[in-house]
């Protein structure tokens, strides 16, 4: 059965048909502690990942690239990656998410290198460097911001300027189909589709997609027949972007969807409904992280108390650890507990 569902996944049909759309109105939102996560290193955190008792923050700014620290108490365990060209250097890197990863490899891919990058946590974080093993990527798959291996060579991701709202990647064939953009949202002109930005979550058991939108107040489910079965919108206000001209977004559109993160069970999503131009400010007002089962039922709301800018699920230890801009311009790190 799961076999059915993977092929209907990877060679469904393309659809933009619209059903059951709702409007949610969040009403279970709770307003739990924030503790600070006391780190001496200097911090431009872009990307976070808990890997079990790790909590690896992929740094933007500064030399090395990835700090290690323990998820339980936050000790800092080690440092790793240089920015240059060699096999264990990095340019751009994001963490892959592979859904056959062994528990001791971190999967990375670099879009500055156009490479996959593999790194054993078992070796000694001063030697973390020395353990990267790096492999080029496909041509196609260059320059996506959110990409899941969902098989030996297969993929499921977006690009910021893309040709539909999701893609599916078959390696053995080499070959990308795209999920069209809903009727919906904006249809491009030309080329330029910056305006239907988005990032995806998928749970390739039941074979689903969920697409939020970052410059839209709406989120997109999609089955394994690559359908679209579900369009949420968050609040009675509709938010869509402006685009000026062809080429060219307005400044003061709304940021509303920024990251996903996903469970067998729930999704969880970040809202901030902040203007673009303000996006480095860390006065913006505070973020919040929507919960959802994978009909979209809309379960439960975490209201923080800072401006949030991205954030990872520690399942091991039931908190939500995320990041905020500080007065430096650096980012410091936050969690809530989920049992609050």
């Amino acid at each position: 059965m799961r076999k059915v569902l993977y092929l209907l996944l990877l060679f469904g049909l393309v659809s933009c048909s619209l059903s059951n759309d709702e409007v949610i109105i969040e009403n279970n939102v709770s307003r739990p502690t924030a503790y600070e996560i006391k780190v001496d290193e200097l911090l431009y955190v872009d990307r976070i990942g808990v890997y079990d008792s790790l909590l690896i923050v992929i740094n933007r700014k500064v030399e090395p690239i990835f700090c290690v620290y323990d998820s339980r108490t936050f000790a800092f365990k080690g440092s790793f990656g240089k920015i240059g060209h060699g096999p264990g250097d990095f340019q751009f890197p994001f963490f892959l998410k592979d859904m056959k990863s062994e528990d001791d490899i971190l999967e990375l891919y670099d879009v500055g290198t156009a490479s996959f990058k593999s790194v054993s946590l078992n070796s000694r974080f001063d030697e973390l460097s020395n353990s990267v093993a790096s492999e080029k990527m496909p041509s196609q798959l260059i320059g996506s911001p959110n990409l899941t291996k969902i098989g030996l060579n297969d993929f499921v991701g977006n690009m910021d300027n893309g040709k539909g709202l999701f893609f599916r990647y078959k390696g053995s064939h080499d070959e990308m189909k795209w999920v069209e953009f809903p009727a919906t949202l904006q249809q491009p002109k030309l080329d330029f589709t910056v305006m239907n930005r988005n990032r995806i979550a998928i749970h390739p058991q039941k074979g689903k997609v969920l697409s939020a939108m970052t410059y839209y107040n709406l989120l997109f489910l999609y089955d394994e027949n690559c359908m679209l079965k579900k369009t949420v919108q968050i609040g009675h206000k509709e938010i869509k972007p402006t685009v000026m001209g062809e080429f060219q977004l307005s400044e003061d559109n709304y940021i509303c969807f920024r990251e996903v993160v996903s469970t067998e069970n729930k999704v969880y999503v970040l809202m901030q409904n902040i203007k673009e131009k303000n996006f480095e400010k860390n006065d913006n007002p505070p973020s919040r992280i929507l919960v959802f089962d994978w009909n979209l039922k809309n379960l439960e709301t975490y209201q923080l108390p800072h401006y949030a800018t991205t954030f990872a699920l520690d399942s091991l230890n039931e908190r939500i650890i995320y990041t905020a801009f500080n007065e430096e311009g650096g980012t410091d790190l936050f969690y809530i507990s989920l049992n609050e």
